[in-house]
């Protein structure tokens, strides 16, 4: 079936399934389905048009899905899944799905609470990024624990024309050893080498073109390990910081408040998003993750 904006809306109403605006500039909730059925391309194709139309795509009362049928829907989008190096907090049968939050077993902890607590998109470090990111909410705190994500489309085209002109072009430099340095401060100077060794800076555009839908937006990288490049140094920060305050102001965003048994799928080719915190001595937080990553540089 032919898909995106003009079709996925009415293909989904043809289905009987339920769609709800998240937020005038991002997001959608699209209801009546079960993630776990056997695969149904018209149903695939929807979900597909809703996330690139809208970024970010909340199902929820998925509690009964499995973290085999969790990977199996997600592999409906692509098959190169990310695979985390601290495989010890991966599931054991499925070293794809991540696990996040402060989720003990046995005594001992099986997934990662502070992951994720700055603005950033999944993957920005790598030349070939994040396509789709997948999370599945297994067990979650009654109060905090949000995570926010902005639209880096809309916040594009909020722009004055001036602004729009004046940065299309330019280049951002990644660089995985600088956002290792800010997250592990007390790292000693041969693990961030062995880290910059692994992961190579990367360069990619600022204003990025959205490969399916035609759209420019902001790929701003990360808050911290990200700057543009080809300007003086301070101007560089200055013009960075002004781009993320633009694009993470309330008008762009989605706080999502977490239920058990939500999947939400987030395209990362123009957007970001971050954790927030909770009270971990008090409740405890499980989120299943999965990263898609794309077959393309972004351009």
């Amino acid at each position: 079936m032919a898909t995106g904006p003009v079709f996925w809306r009415a293909a989904a109403a043809r289905c009987g399934l339920t769609v709800r605006e998240l937020e005038p500039a991002i997001g959608v909730e699209i209801g009546g389905i079960d993630l776990a059925a056997l695969e149904d391309p018209e149903i695939t194709a929807i979900l597909r048009g809703a996330v690139v139309e809208r970024t970010l795509l909340l199902v929820r009362g998925q509690r009964h899905l499995t973290p085999a049928g969790f990977l199996g829907f997600a592999a409906r989008f692509g098959r190169d899944f990310d695979l985390h190096s601290r495989r010890d907090l991966c599931l054991a049968d499925h070293h794809e799905i991540f696990v996040v939050g402060n989720a003990m077993e046995n005594g001992k902890a099986v997934g990662a609470p502070k992951v994720g607590l700055n603005w950033h998109t999944d993957h920005y470090h790598l030349e070939h990024a994040a396509l789709f990111t997948f999370l599945h909410a297994i067990a979650i705190p009654p109060v905090a624990g949000e995570t926010k994500y902005a639209n880096g489309i809309a916040a594009f085209e909020a722009l004055p024309e001036a602004t729009r002109s004046r940065i299309t072009g330019l280049k951002v430099r990644h660089s995985r050893a600088r956002l290792y340095r800010a997250l592990f401060p007390d790292a000693s100077e041969e693990q961030c080498q062995a880290e910059a060794a692994r992961f190579p800076d990367v360069i990619h555009p600022l204003v990025r073109t959205h490969p399916e839908s035609g759209r420019r937006g902001l790929y701003l990288g990360g808050e911290w390990g990200s700057e543009i490049i080809g300007l003086p140094e301070a101007e560089s920060a200055v013009l960075f910081a002004e781009l993320l305050a633009h694009m993470t102001q309330p008008e762009f965003v989605h706080e999502h408040h977490w239920q058990p048994g939500d999947v939400l799928m987030s395209d990362n080719r123009c957007s970001l998003h971050r954790a927030t915190e909770w009270d971990e001595g008090k409740y405890s937080r499980r989120l299943h993750r999965l990263i898609l990553l794309d077959d393309r540089r972004p351009e």
